[in-house]
């Protein structure tokens, strides 16, 4: 599934379905900026979602668990 990532000032936001989505978010991020010097930087990035089944979830907890 196609997913467009949104971040902010490097830093991933979140990520929505389309592009516009992501584009109106920005807009409302940027009009509570109060000062034009500190308006953040954002980027859209276009990606695949990955779906992680609920058994290599729990198998990739038990690894994480040895591993400490």
């Amino acid at each position: 599934m196609r997913r467009f990532y949104l971040f902010k000032d490097g830093v991933q936001k979140g990520s929505m379905e389309t592009r516009e989505e992501a584009l109106e978010m920005i807009c409302l991020w940027q009009s509570r900026e109060t000062h034009p010097f500190l308006r953040p930087q954002f980027s859209i990035i276009e990606g695949e979602e990955e779906v992680i089944r609920s058994e290599e979830r729990r198998v990739g907890k038990e690894c994480r668990s040895r591993w400490s």
